[in-house]
């Protein structure tokens, strides 16, 4: 769940880590939905961080590990493990492991045989995160979708509307963005999410930024390459 109640200094921890990129995957979405849960949260929190950064990675000249490390490491570990009085054990261990998988395997096909139960359906997912960034130093919009009343939510940092306008995308699976509409450049917005297009809002389906004309709006297909792009993570 989100938390709201963030410290500013759990808050700063928390931009520090999405800028150095050490977080991924369900660590990285966690961080990501209790930032934008947090009123005091801004998307230049991050960007302030990376230029903190900047001035420490010139210090630093990328080294690649030279080609012998990985086997090394495997030769010492497998030696290790033929030496390693535990390996008798382990070998008992295994052919107990094979005699219960066949135990097992007999029990399974008593199961498969009954009836299967009705197994409810599980609940929909609770809230949706996505982070669009595009070239370096350039916009960066955070977005938090809650699949149940469609509302998506969406913190620009960067983007400077002009003659042209930000317009939502959301590219599912067969790759056809579809417009979610003009979105405002640099505060937070809400969009609600079209009743035909909440099933494409899907783990892993991307949410894009192009700028485009206000006339037409919203557009069959984008002018322009995105701005921002990122996936979505479901929850």
């Amino acid at each position: 769940m989100a938390d709201a109640h963030l410290t500013p200094e759990e808050r700063d921890s928390l931009a520090a880590e999405l800028a150095l990129g050490v977080l991924d995957g369900a660590a990285r979405s966690d961080a990501l939905r209790s930032l934008m849960a947090n009123p005091n949260f801004s998307p230049d929190m991050i960007g302030a961080w990376d230029r903190r950064f900047a001035v420490l990675y010139n210090d630093y000249t990328p080294v690649a590990p030279p080609e012998t490390l990985w086997p090394s490491i495997e030769r010492r570990i497998a030696d290790g493990l033929q030496a390693h009085p535990a390996l008798r054990q382990l070998r008992w261990w295994r052919a107990g492991a094979f005699a219960s998988a066949a135990v097992a395997a007999s029990l399974a096909l008593v199961i498969l045989l009954r009836p299967t139960p009705t197994v409810p359906a599980a609940p929909p997912a609770q809230v949706a995160v996505a982070q669009m960034v595009g070239a370096p130093d350039g916009p960066m919009i955070l977005a938090r979708y809650n699949p149940a009343s469609g509302k998506l939510i969406l913190r620009p940092k960067g983007v400077a509307p002009d003659r042209l306008a930000p317009e939502l995308w959301i590219i599912p699976a067969d790759g056809r963005p579809r417009s979610l509409g003009l979105i405002a450049g640099g505060a937070e917005s809400r969009v609600a999410i079209d009743p035909s297009y909440r099933p494409f809002m899907t783990e892993g389906a991307t949410l894009a930024v192009t700028m485009e004309t206000i006339d037409g709006a919203p557009h069959d297909a984008p002018s322009s390459t995105p701005i921002a792009a990122g996936k979505i993570s479901l929850f």
